[in-house]
């Protein structure tokens, strides 16, 4: 009669496959907190061979094991900003599988000296996930640390790095299209401007080549309508007033990269004595829940933050447990919401 308990028998026991607990006792990733707790207390329970330095030699692999997902961001995200839904969501997936969130602010100063922020501990990290990180030398910097990395939207020209890293997105193109070609046909439109910086950000620029794809099929014309400049500019209401007038006559409509932008363009409009939408539309992106009066009322396109907080988390997870697997791009599908400043 045998007295020595085997891997089987604690899988039996809990109903488990046997490679969940080999996982557990190998200290694999990609295995539930709860699941590790339950199959350590079994084996407690069972007595199984050698159980003392096991569970001595599963304690101190845990406390050195990364077990810790870095959240990099330019700037922290207000309530206006899809990244506090982002945020909120990927560390309430991620404690499911037993890892915390560490929160780091990249400064100007890091993005020039190209410095990791002084609290973050690569070793003790297991993924890296960048939020809006839009220099392109620090995303190099960021993977080649031999984590898996994440961005979460990215710089302009991020596709021309040919960085070994995953990128999620909210869909850009696509439904700046349907918002605008819709608009442009309901309302037998003429002119149509851009206004935001496209160098800014990759989905800066893919929402104004969304705008370019539904001007060019409904023959609108936007030659020298479009507000492209620097991104610092746009918080200095005479420098927006200044672009304005300069332009000959107003575009019929005017697609902002963001609700932020579409809220300043408005209020200077209205300075003006312009009123929206009877004098001219304006639609947005991005479609934050508030209780701001202008925002609430744009017509936009909701960005997904909460899907993309639980992508963000899958997609990484997947990357521990394949590590060598094909870098991947993924869009998650994004709502136009008609409201009233271009109904």
């Amino acid at each position: 009669m045998r007295n020595k308990t085997t891997i089987q028998d604690i899988a039996d026991s809990l109903s488990l496959s046997r490679a969940t607990v080999s996982k557990v006792l190998n200290h694999a990733p990609g295995v539930a907190e709860s699941t590790r707790q339950t199959v350590l207390a079994k084996i407690q329970e069972l007595q199984y061979q050698n159980t003392d330095s096991l569970l001595t030699s599963l304690s101190r692999s845990v406390k050195s094991r990364p077990r810790s997902f870095a959240f990099l961001m330019h700037s922290r995200p207000d309530d206006l900003h899809v990244g506090s839904s982002i945020m909120t969501r990927l560390e309430q997936e991620i404690r499911k599988e037993g890892y915390s969130l560490t929160i780091h602010t990249i400064t100007e100063e890091d993005y020039q000296l190209l410095e990791l922020p002084p609290n973050l501990y690569i070793d003790q990290t297991e993924a890296i996930v960048c939020l809006e990180l839009f220099h392109d030398k620090y995303s190099q910097l960021l993977c080649s640390l031999n984590r898996p990395v994440l961005f979460v939207d990215a710089c302009a020209n991020f596709h021309d790095l040919g960085l070994q890293c995953d990128l999620l997105m909210m869909e850009n193109r696509s439904s700046a299209y349907r918002m605008l070609s819709a608009l442009c046909r309901k309302h037998h439109l003429r002119t149509m401007g851009f206004y935001g910086d496209i160098h800014h950000c990759l989905s800066f620029r893919e929402r104004y080549e969304g705008m370019q794809m539904a001007a060019l099929d409904c023959r609108i014309e936007t030659k020298d309508f479009h507000v492209i400049d620097g991104d610092y500019l746009y918080s200095s209401p005479e420098w927006i007033e200044s672009r304005l007038r300069e332009m000959r006559e107003l575009p019929q409509l005017f697609f902002c990269a963001n609700d932020v932008l579409a809220q300043g363009l408005i209020l200077q409009l209205e300075k003006m004595g312009l009123r929206v939408p009877e004098d001219i539309l304006v639609c947005g992106f991005d479609g934050i829940p508030t209780q701001n009066p202008i925002i609430s009322s744009l017509t936009t396109v909701r960005t997904p933050g909460p899907e993309l907080g639980t992508a963000a988390a899958q997609l990484l997870m997947n990357r521990i447990q394949s590590p060598h697997s094909i870098t991947t791009s993924t869009y998650l599908h994004t709502e136009v919401l008609f409201r009233s400043t271009a109904p």
